[in-house]
């Protein structure tokens, strides 16, 4: 699974819309779109742990390197 299948899978499983996760890291929707059908592949790091923080998960998990399942306790 590529990072932008993975953040689009994750976004659909939370019930948001491209827009809501923009609003809540500080992009615009079209930077959601863009990194879900990677049109833009290198993601800024702030933006990932951004995305990682909104769906629960580490930024590892994120990027497909320790698995969807490692969820940040909170």
């Amino acid at each position: 699974m590529t990072i932008g299948q993975r953040i689009k899978q994750l976004r659909e499983d939370a019930n948001l819309t491209q827009e809501a996760v923009a609003k809540r890291i500080g992009v615009a929707t079209q930077t959601i779109f863009k990194y879900e059908k990677e049109i833009v592949t290198n993601i800024p790091l702030e933006n990932i742990q951004k995305l990682a923080d909104v769906f629960g998960i580490s930024p590892a998990a994120l990027m497909g390197w320790g698995g969807v399942n490692n969820i940040i306790p909170v």
